[in-house]
C-alpha cells in the first residue's frame, strides 16, 4: 500500500514506540481526511500478536467495523464484564428479561493483546482511561485536534500534545465535499449555500419534512433548539405521550458503568411501564446502533424531567434516577465521538463565539455519506 510521506513517517514513529516499549501510550492525532484509521489498520496488520480496536460509543465502534476493523467493540464491553444480573419484569406483558450489572474484567482479551487501538479518544474520561491503562497493554489512541473538547469528563487522552500529528489531507479525501467543507471551516473560510453532491448547504425555507425524517441524525447547537426539535420530530413520527414510548429514540445523559450506560449513547425504547401516580417510569431499552456487545438495559426515569423541560430539577432528586432525553435531535457536543451516514445540521455556530470554527468542524465531520447544513 502506498502512503504519503507524512503518513509513512507516522507509521515509523508508531512502530518505534511499540518496539522500544518505554511508554504505554502513543497519541496519533490528525484532522479529518488525513487517514488516521487507515494507518492504524495497516499498522495493526503488521503487529506480532493480537490487536484490538475499540471506541467509546457503540456508534464509533460500528464506524470502525465498517472501515475494516472487524473486531472493533466499545471500550466498555472490552474491559468490563457483567457482575451479576437482575431480572426485570415488563409490567405490560409480564415477561421477564435479564439486565446485567458490570465490573472490570481482568480476564479481558486486553490483558493478552499486543496492542489496543482506540478511536475518537477525546470521549474517554479519567475513570475509563485508568481502567484501560491498568491492563498494562500498549495503547495507540487516535484523535482529531480540530474537534471540540468534550463538555465534561472526557479528554483523558487528549489533555497532552500528540506524539504525532497528521496534517496532510490525502488525495481521495480532498475530493469528498464533506471533508472539503471541514477543511474550509478549519482554515477559517466562509462556507456558501449550494449543492456540492454529498453535501449541500440550504436555507431554513428549503427544509422539508422528508429531509429531516429521513436523516439518520439531526444535529443542533443549543439545548433549547434540541428540545424544540425533539418535540416536533416526535409529533411528526406519531408519538403522542410526553413520556418515552415503545420505539422512541433516547440519548443517555449520565454515565452509569454498572448498567453499561454511557453519556451520549443512543438507545431505543423496547417497552415502558404503565403510567401511575409514581414520580418514576420504568423502561427497557436496547442500544440503537446494533451494538454487538451490549444487550438490553432497565432504566428508571423521572417523569418530571419530561414535563418540566425548562425548570431545574435538584440533583438530590435526579440522582435517584437514570438521566435520558429524546435523541432525534442532538447537540453537536453530545454527538461527539459518533458518526452517521446521513446528517442534517442546523447551523447554530453563532451561539459559540469562542469555539465557532471547532463547533462547525466537529458537526460537519459527524456525517459519513451525506450532509445537509441549514443556515
Amino acid at each position: 500500500m502506498q502512503f504519503a510521506p507524512q503518513q509513512d513517517e507516522a507509521l515509523k514513529a508508531v512502530s518505534r514506540w511499540l518496539k522500544e516499549g518505554r511508554s504505554p501510550l502513543f497519541r496519533l492525532f490528525g484532522y479529518a481526511g488525513t487517514g488516521k484509521t487507515t494507518l492504524a489498520r495497516h499498522f495493526a496488520e503488521h503487529v506480532d500478536g493480537e490487536v484490538l480496536f475499540a471506541a467509546f460509543t457503540g456508534k464509533a465502534a460500528q464506524v470502525l467495523r465498517s472501515k475494516g476493523a472487524s473486531n472493533a467493540k466499545t471500550i466498555h464491553s472490552l474491559i468490563y464484564r457483567p457482575r451479576g444480573e437482575e431480572e426485570v419484569e415488563d409490567e405490560e406483558t409480564g415477561k421477564t428479561s435479564i439486565a446485567p450489572m458490570f465490573a472490570i474484567n481482568r480476564q479481558s482479551p486486553v490483558a493478552k493483546a499486543a496492542l489496543i487501538i482506540i478511536d475518537e479518544c477525546s470521549m474517554v474520561d479519567e475513570a475509563l482511561g485508568k481502567d484501560l491503562m491498568s491492563f498494562g497493554t500498549p495503547i495507540l489512541v487516535l484523535g482529531d485536534p480540530g474537534q471540540l473538547p468534550p463538555v465534561t469528563g472526557g479528554g483523558y487522552f487528549t489533555n497532552h500534545e500528540p506524539d504525532y500529528l497528521l496534517t496532510d489531507i490525502h488525495r481521495q479525501a480532498r475530493d469528498n465535499p464533506i471533508i472539503q467543507l471541514a477543511m474550509h471551516v478549519r482554515e477559517g473560510k466562509e462556507i456558501m449555500h449550494g449543492d456540492f453532491g454529498k453535501a449541500q448547504i440550504i436555507s431554513k425555507g428549503d427544509v422539508t419534512q422528508p429531509l429531516v425524517l429521513e436523516a439518520d441524525q439531526v444535529l443542533v447547537g443549543t439545548n433549547r433548539t434540541r428540545r424544540r426539535y425533539n418535540q416536533r420530530l416526535r409529533e411528526l413520527k406519531g408519538f403522542t405521550s410526553e413520556y418515552p414510548q415503545s420505539g422512541d429514540k433516547l440519548v443517555c445523559l449520565r454515565n452509569d458503568p454498572a448498567k453499561g450506560l454511557l453519556n451520549g449513547s443512543l438507545w431505543q425504547v423496547m417497552s415502558s411501564s404503565k403510567e401511575t401516580v409514581k414520580p418514576g417510569i420504568n423502561l427497557m431499552i436496547r442500544p440503537e446502533d446494533d451494538d454487538m456487545d451490549r444487550g438490553a438495559a432497565k432504566i428508571k426515569l423521572l417523569k418530571a424531567a419530561f414535563e418540566n423541560v425548562e425548570g431545574e430539577i435538584p440533583w438530590s432528586t435526579r440522582k435517584r434516577y437514570d438521566e435520558f432525553d429524546y435523541g432525534y435531535a442532538l447537540t453537536v457536543h453530545k454527538a461527539q465521538g459518533s458518526q452517521w451516514d446521513n446528517v442534517v445540521l442546523f447551523d447554530e455556530s453563532w451561539a459559540f463565539r469562542d469555539t465557532r470554527e471547532r463547533w462547525l468542524y466537529t458537526a460537519i465531520t459527524r456525517a459519513a455519506e451525506r450532509l445537509t447544513i441549514v443556515r
